[in-house]
């Protein structure tokens, strides 16, 4: 596809995004159904015009309701479908008939269950090529972007966790990983600047939406779950797009086993090939492949939390000595260097520290260390240019460690010196607890293992390294 051509693809996605007005073809009052979930989603948080659908209402929640697409007052710039599978080539034609030009089906039933709905599959799509109008879809939760109240996902509010607006995008071929994931980053307090449950990806490619995305100003990195793809060029030149207007793109691709491959056909009716051809030729394109799903969430808090480290020396702050050990392993295990520290550096430790701590990396602040300890080490150790990064330990069961104090020396450190820094905390409940203050007060990334925070600074190493490969503006 020429750049033109390209152009013109991308702009006739931007109703899935920008709408300014909205049907819903399946509205419901119904408890229980996909159309009252959709139908309330969009009454409390969109900000547009809302038109309602269904043949058996004359009115749902007090507003009025049409009988079809072809009664509305005017053509609404999206709409979203939650009705049986066999009608909705049906309603995309009558979509046709009144101008509309982007639509998201929800609806199942489609080439996920076989060859009868491979056929309605095709039929859809004839259907709304005849009419120039773009699917999302079918079988998808479809699109969610809060900071203009797009919510087309269907499950209960009390169930379903949604991010606040912020400057990571996710893209998935599955609808239920996606709500697992927005419910992750809705916990963790990742904020979200678009996602999109694709599901057969009938009509829009992965690509396109990657390729969208990497246009889009919200969007600062990508993340795609994948299963299969139809045309790897455009995938691979989308990943390298991306990654050239500086915004990584995270990559977790299903089907790597032969079993999973089958699997894969089975749930959207994609083709998965070969996993070693796909992770090369990502990685070539400069994507960065996590291969399993909890590392998402860590890859993302790294990348749009932290700054940029300028190498890939690290430095360990700790009051537990084992702990330490673990994290130095993480680290060389991960390819990445423990820093040397400057001999200016460890005479400072030395002169404020108690003579039982250690000076060298790991530095050792010793289990009974109070906050004003870890602020020494923290300013010493960030302010050493031979430290690109470091990993502060808290073991908190010890009783002279105050999470808030700690806590408040970490923020006063890196207000002086910005580099990054993640912190690991071993424990249960407690622990738990109150490391979600580092990320909740700090966005320092806070994990229950010194091998999990390494791996979040391994993707911000890497994050450099293929800019450096790849000539990538800073």
């Amino acid at each position: 596809m020429n750049e033109g051509n390209l152009r013109k693809s991308l702009k006739t996605l931007e109703p899935f995004f920008k709408p300014k007005s909205i049907a819903v073809v399946g509205a419901s009052p119904k408890p229980g159904t996909v159309g009252r979930a959709i139908t309330e989603n969009l009454l409390n948080s969109f900000k547009g015009e809302l038109f309602l659908v269904n043949i058996k209402y004359n009115e749902i929640f007090g507003k009025k309701c049409y009988r079809s697409c072809d009664d509305l007052p005017k053509p609404p710039d999206l709409v979203v479908i939650a009705v049986p599978a066999k009608v909705v080539p049906e309603v995309i034609d009558s979509c046709g008939r009144n101008r509309c030009r982007a639509a998201v089906v929800i609806s199942a039933g489609f080439r996920e269950v076989g060859s009868e709905g491979e056929e309605l599959e095709k039929k859809l799509v004839r259907t709304a090529r005849r009419y120039g109008i773009r699917i999302v879809g079918p079988n998808c939760l479809g699109i969610y972007d809060p900071s203009v109240g797009l919510d087309t996902i269907f499950n209960p509010s009390d169930r379903q966790g949604k991010p606040e607006p912020g400057s990571a995008a996710f893209i998935s071929q599955s609808g239920a990983l996606g709500a697992a994931v927005l419910d992750w980053f809705a916990e963790a307090g990742v904020g979200m600047s678009k996602f999109v449950s694709y599901g057969n990806a009938a009509d829009v490619k992965e690509w396109e939406l990657i390729e969208f995305l990497a246009q889009d100003v919200a969007t600062k990195v990508i993340i795609a779950y994948i299963e299969g793809v139809e045309d790897g060029r455009m995938f691979i030149n989308s990943i390298k797009k991306a990654v050239s207007k500086g915004k990584p793109v995270i990559i977790l691709k299903a089907g790597k086993s032969e079993k999973g491959i089958k699997a894969v056909a089975s749930h959207t009716g994609s083709l998965a090939g070969s996993y070693k051809i796909y992770e090369s030729a990502i990685k070539q394109a400069g994507g960065l492949i996590v291969n399993e799903l909890s590392e998402v969430v860590t890859a993302v808090k790294a990348l749009t939390w932290l700054p940029e480290p300028e190498g890939d020396r690290v430095a360990i702050v700790t009051n537990g000595g084992g702990a330490g050990v673990l994290a130095t392993d993480a680290i060389e295990l991960n390819n990445m260097r423990m820093a040397e520290l400057s001999p200016e550096t460890k005479e400072a430790l030395r002169n404020e520290l108690p003579s039982a701590a250690s000076v060298n990396n790991p530095v050792d602040v010793l289990g009974d260390a109070p906050p004003d300890r870890y602020a020494v080490a923290l300013e010493h150790v960030l302010r050493d240019s031979m430290v690109d990064a470091v990993v502060l330990i808290g073991i908190m069961q010890s009783p002279a460690f105050d999470p808030e104090g700690v806590l408040k020396a970490a923020k006063e450190a890196l207000g002086k010196f910005r580099k990054p820094l993640v912190m690991a905390a071993p424990g249960g409940r407690y622990t738990s607890q109150k490391i979600e203050l580092f990320e909740r007060k700090a966005k320092i990334p806070s994990f229950r293992t010194p091998e999990e925070a390494v791996k979040a600074l391994t993707y911000l190493v890497r994050w450099r390294r293929i800019k450096e490969r790849l000539q990538v503006d800073h």
